[in-house]
């Protein structure tokens, strides 16, 4: 039923010209008997990575036919079922059956296979034979844990992608990262403050600022429909205007604290209650959908991590400015939610901290991979009161030995020295220097 479709969807795909992009840091690498996996928000630019790794397969030699790529958000394809994915390795090896007989590498790209039920089989299909690879990109954390994990029995390796970094949108710029002359930095001063204005989707970059606002409420409720009601839709029957109204409260929420029984508090008095249990699942979807982002409180301990607040990020400073009701995330909260997602980005665990006597540690990060002691970094839009100044370093202070941390950092708009406190060296460094720094001072 498929199959003259799916031929033809793979022969558009090798004689069409590949898209224009900027190109990504995030890097495409295989494991044997494993697929690959690209997750991240809706229009981050998932597809595009892809699009890159094509043209960076070409240029090492290797031919666009021993590519198969296959859409999922495809209008043609929207009924397709688990039984009929079997068609594509055959609708390909249809067209090119001497790459069948002489086993030569053939690489699968699969745009939003995740919403096929019982995709993952039709995957491990593929990696049973060794000249087989699979990349995977999806709008759902799900992918990389939970049933489909589980499904995919372990032979998946999944890669997180976020909107543009700020090194990423110096490069759609057409500059580099590398600041040399007082030029450069001028221009990188320039530019941050228009990622600051502009927010880091890739899709607003060559659009009127005009039409942003109306752009991100788009995403905004694409978002909410199609990454939360309808991807759940078969586990619970979800209220639409109960979720809108449950994502607005956190979405204001954005860098501040948070705790589920107050939003619950919240909605009953304006009149729209909640479930806990509602509420829980709700806050689940989110941050699967990756809308959302909760920190918790640094603590080894999970009574301690459960006892005290969470706080907020969204996945966009600018989707989270629109969104909020009146508008009222204010610069210095976007300007956390900046820090924190760039932290993200390099693959740190992130929390906050409190010390007893109500010292805050705005991030404390530790890098997943090495598990070292952690970094400790404050966000302070405008240090240049000495009180301000006198806040940042004393909660570091009162912190840092506690934590066994490793470096400490403030973050601020524009000020940039070194000081010490009690024998803590801390760097204060502006966020365009240091989002564009290959390792976290």
């Amino acid at each position: 039923m498929y199959t003259d479709l799916l031929k033809e969807k793979i022969s558009d795909f090798h004689a069409r010209p590949l898209p224009s992009y900027t190109p990504r840091d995030y890097k495409i690498s295989f494991i044997d008997d494993m697929s690959f996996s690209i997750t991240g928000p809706r229009r981050c630019g998932k597809t595009y990575r892809t699009y890159q790794f094509v043209e960076d397969y070409i240029a090492k030699g290797n031919s666009i036919e021993n590519i198969c790529r296959i859409q999922f958000n495809d209008h043609k394809l929207i009924k397709l079922r688990s039984e009929d994915l079997g068609m594509i390795d055959e609708a390909y090896y249809a067209l090119y059956p001497e790459k069948k007989e002489h086993r030569e590498e053939v690489i699968f790209i699969f745009d939003e296979i995740h919403r096929i039920d019982g995709w993952e089989d039709y995957i491990l299909h593929l990696l049973d034979t060794p000249h087989h690879k699979v990349i995977i990109t999806g709008s759902t954390s799900k992918i990389q844990k939970g049933e489909i994990a589980s499904a995919l029995r372990g032979k998946n390796f999944n890669r997180e992608i976020l909107p543009f970094s700020f090194r990423e949108f110096m490069r759609h710029h057409g500059r580099s990262s590398n600041i040399r002359t007082s030029e450069d930095k001028a221009y990188a001063r320039k530019l941050f403050t228009m990622y600051i204005t502009q927010g880091s989707f890739p899709g607003l970059l060559n659009s009127s600022s005009d039409d942003h606002s109306e752009i991100l409420e788009n995403y905004w409720n694409t978002m909410l429909l199609r990454d939360i009601v309808e991807a759940n839709q078969r586990e619970e029957k979800i209220d639409i205007l109960q979720l809108e109204t449950f994502a607005q409260y956190l979405i204001n929420r954005t860098s501040l604290p948070m705790t589920v029984r107050r939003v619950m508090e919240g909605m009953k008095k304006d009149n729209y209650p909640i479930s806990s249990a509602k509420a829980y699942n709700y806050l689940k979807y989110l941050e699967d959908a990756f809308i959302i982002f909760p920190i918790h409180f640094y603590s080894m301990s999970e009574k301690i991590r459960r006892s005290n607040y969470t706080k907020i990020y969204a996945i966009d400073w600018k989707l989270a400015d629109t969104i909020a009701t009146g508008g009222n995330i204010d610069i210095t909260r976007q300007f956390e939610n900046i820090i924190y997602l760039e932290l993200r980005r390099r693959n740190n665990k992130v929390c906050y901290f409190k010390t007893r006597d109500n010292y805050e540690i705005d991030f404390v990060a530790q890098n997943k991979k090495t598990r070292t002691p952690p970094d400790l970094y404050q966000v302070c839009y405008d240090i240049s009161s000495s009180d301000t100044l006198e806040r940042e370093t004393r909660s570091i202070e009162k912190s840092f030995e506690y934590l066994n941390a490793k470096s400490a950092t403030i973050i601020t708009l524009a000020d940039e020295k070194v000081i010490k406190r009690k024998n803590i060296t801390i760097n204060i460094i502006p966020a365009w220097k240091w989002l564009l720094s290959t390792t976290p001072f």
